[in-house]
């Protein structure tokens, strides 16, 4: 054959050498025996006790890892940085030396001797502020000592046993709304008793909901009237609900003699709380009538303006408040007999419905057009600003900050702190109570979002109709407006009516809110989905979905991150707890189970998957 000839394709006999390797394709490999014990071992290293074990800096007080911390040697140390000379005598730390460490405001837990002047372990943050001769921002010296320790003892028992209620009638502000539910657990041994037995058989949860604004009280207790636009309490089973019944669930459970403990002490103590032309004090008429008319010798009950509701069980209610992991609404049962565990659930306010966009753009426009401030602070007004206050802590929180000295902005630091710097650094401390409080993270997170919508949220028109359209808006009736915006939150389906509710209905089209910068925003949401579009787009769409449920319930490190002297390795053989104790344990340590849920998740993409790692992942 000649090479002139043509050959049919049939006939080749031609061998294509093997495709060389793409990227893209990687994940199609199954990672080999060593990968596989090489990611396994990395693993258990960053999750060792010794990796993650943890210790407390004199300075601050955060708990820091302890390649962080280093053991220092005192004297050379400018002690008298971290004294404050401006705090109450009777608050200053009597749990050790102080005149040995030269009057520093110190934790006892970061001293290696609390009777005399020893090594004190110190973060490397915080030394290196010391040794430049500056106060570290995060001192306790800077305003960031509460002194919970020096509370006279029958007051401090009462501030960490008082129920729910019984904390938000001492408070002398509310910056949200609380519903308790309820639940017969069916299917549990006492299911069909009498349900004023015990409360093995209810479970319940409790959900705090953000109010528009921050509300003030004048007097301690609150009225009635203020009670029953705060705390409400539904009952879900096939049983009514009865006075004996109500009065045994602890979590709603009021006792007179520990209520007005905690307000004297407060106003005796705390400035914020002090009697003044805005404030009266201790109201005696009110805790007479808390239970009720007639009631004034009832040591305990439940306040007698607390709306309580009953929802009949059925199947459609089970449906609609059941958990998503399988067997959760069975939950462990007390071993006690009388405890009882309530779910904490918090909201943000919002509604991203069509009418409720436009009622937002109406009302801020006739806010507008009325030259109204943005941020309006009145005396003895009865809302009070969320922004920049430095009492509001003590107000919302007293069993937080009892005595009034370490509120959000507060402007006696010599080193300024923003309110989520101070956040995140109280869920840091160690043996902090700001950790375990059930409603603090809800009620500041809510805080934080109004804030970034002061300072995210704009108007927006097109540039071709922006001299127009402003004419149109400094034209339009106010009083008009606002009765628009009645029409609208009485009636969310209303249509305009006339030409001139039209016309203001057609020119609130015209206006567009800008908000992708605020997380949990339509405008947030829309950006994220365009980048996982443009992904997807780029890299074609996801050929593996990875869900990841971190139990905190049952993982040692919870234990280990609420401050517990463990050996996460061992515990990890065998769980010496019960299931009811690891329930309890979990839900008293919500910032503990927040952080290990934390630590699992970003584990998982920098050992498993070794996001922006060069070396290879487990899926590629």
């Amino acid at each position: 054959m000649t090479a002139s000839q043509s050959v049919p394709p049939s006939a080749t006999s031609t061998v294509h050498p093997p495709p060389e390797f793409d990227v893209e394709d990687a994940y199609l490999d199954v990672a080999d025996a060593e990968l596989r014990r090489a990611i396994i071992s990395e693993w258990e290293q960053t999750m060792s006790t010794e990796t993650l074990r943890e210790l407390v800096c004199a300075v601050c007080a955060r708990c820091t890892p302890a390649a962080r911390i280093v053991l220092e040697n005192p004297s050379p140390i400018a002690l008298s940085l971290l004294r404050n000379d401006r705090l109450p005598a009777h608050v200053l730390p009597t749990s050790y030396n102080l005149a040995a460490y030269d009057g520093a405001i110190l934790h006892p837990k970061g001293l290696t001797d609390l009777a005399s002047k020893s090594d004190i372990q110190v973060c490397r943050e915080c030394l290196q502020d010391l040794k430049s001769s500056r106060v570290p921002a995060f001192a306790l010296a800077n305003w960031l000592y509460y002194g919970h320790d020096m509370l006279p003892r029958d007051v401090r028992v009462a501030f960490q046993e008082a129920s729910h209620v019984e904390r938000i009638l001492v408070a002398r502000a509310r910056a949200s709304k609380i519903s308790f539910r309820f639940s017969e657990v069916k299917g549990h041994y006492l299911y069909g008793t009498n349900p004023e037995g015990s409360q093995k058989c209810v479970k319940g949860n409790v959900a705090v909901h953000p109010q528009d604004s921050t509300s003030l009280n004048h007097v301690l207790p609150p009225s009635n009237d203020q009670i029953h636009d705060t705390i409400c309490a539904v009952f879900v089973g096939e049983n009514k609900p009865t006075r004996a019944n109500i009065e045994k669930l602890s979590p709603i459970l009021v006792r007179k003699s520990r209520v007005q403990r905690m307000i004297e002490s407060l106003i005796a103590h705390n400035p914020k709380y002090a009697v003044s032309g805005t404030f009266g004090g201790y109201s005696q008429g009110n805790m007479d009538r808390l239970f009720g008319e007639g009631t004034s010798h009832e040591e305990s009950g439940v306040p007698c303006s607390m709306e309580i509701g009953h929802i009949p069980f059925s199947d459609a209610v089970a449906a609609a408040t059941e958990g998503y992991v399988p067997g959760e609404d069975e939950g462990p049962q007390s071993e006690s007999g009388d405890e009882m565990l309530l779910d904490n659930v918090g909201y943000t306010d919002g509604d991203g419905s069509h009418r409720s966009y436009v009622e937002m753009k109406a009302r801020a426009l006739t806010h507008c057009l009325k030259k109204r401030q943005f941020l309006q602070s009145q005396a003895g007004s009865q809302f009070v600003p969320d922004f920049e206050n430095e009492d509001l802590l003590t107000w919302l929180f007293p069993h937080l900050d009892p005595w009034g000295i370490g509120g959000f902005h507060c402007k006696d630091r010599s080193v300024r702190l923003s309110m989520e710097q101070q956040l995140k650094y109280l869920l840091k401390v160690v043996d902090s109570p700001f950790r375990d409080d059930p409603d603090f993270a809800f009620v500041f997170f809510n805080v934080l979002q109004k804030k970034s919508v002061l300072k995210s949220v704009a108007f927006r028109v097109p540039a071709s109709q922006r001299d127009r359209t402003i004419r149109e808006l400094m034209a339009i009736d106010v009083r008009r407006l606002d009765e628009l915006i009645g029409r609208f939150k009485d009636n969310p389906q209303y249509k305009p009516e006339g030409d001139e509710e039209a016309g203001i209905l057609r020119l609130l089209l015209k206006v567009n809110t800008l908000s992708h910068d605020l997380p949990g925003s339509n405008g947030y949401k829309i950006l994220l989905q365009n980048q996982i579009r443009a992904l997807m787009n780029y890299m074609g769409t996801p050929t593996l979905f990875v869900t990841l449920n971190p139990s905190d319930r049952d993982h040692p490190l919870v234990r280990l991150y609420a401050g517990t002297d463990i050996d996460a390795e061992e515990r990890m053989r065998g769980i010496e707890l019960s299931r009811w104790k690891r329930t309890v344990f979990a839900a008293r340590n919500p910032s503990a189970c927040a952080r290990f849920f934390d630590k699992m998740i970003r584990n998982f993409i920098e050992v498993v998957l070794r996001f922006g790692k060069s070396d290879r992942g487990l899926f590629g």
